[in-house]
């Protein structure tokens, strides 16, 4: 069995206290152990800093940059650039031109996120 969707025909979600756009490809394809996204950002726009307690994540610019923070660690992400990050470990994007970016956790945990102030 599959499922098989166009990404620009997923409809915007507005999260509240997320800046990005999302197009959430897991609420219309329901992996079971996944959970993917796609989040689209105006230049400037970034998600908030945060960690997992369970979710590694893995990130593929689909166009666009990005400055990243994990740990202490900052750099620039570019279109067809992957990253993953460990679950513990605290991240942040921040677009720098307009930039979509696919995301998928794993395991697929809602509310896994713990933001840091």
């Amino acid at each position: 069995m599959y499922s098989k969707v166009t990404v620009d025909e997923i409809e915007e979600r507005e999260v509240e206290g997320i800046e990005p756009t999302i197009r959430a490809i897991g609420y219309e394809t329901r992996p079971e152990e996944m959970r993917p996204s796609v989040w689209e950002f105006e230049e400037g726009e970034e998600n908030n800093r945060h960690y997992h307690e369970h979710q590694e994540e893995l990130y593929l610019v689909l166009d666009g940059r990005f400055h990243v923070s994990v740990g202490e660690e900052g750099f620039e992400l570019a279109e067809g650039d992957v990253l993953v990050v460990e679950p513990s470990t605290e991240r942040q994007v921040t677009a720098l031109e307009p930039a979509r970016l696919f995301v998928v956790g794993a395991p697929n945990e809602a509310d896994d996120a713990v933001v840091v102030d």
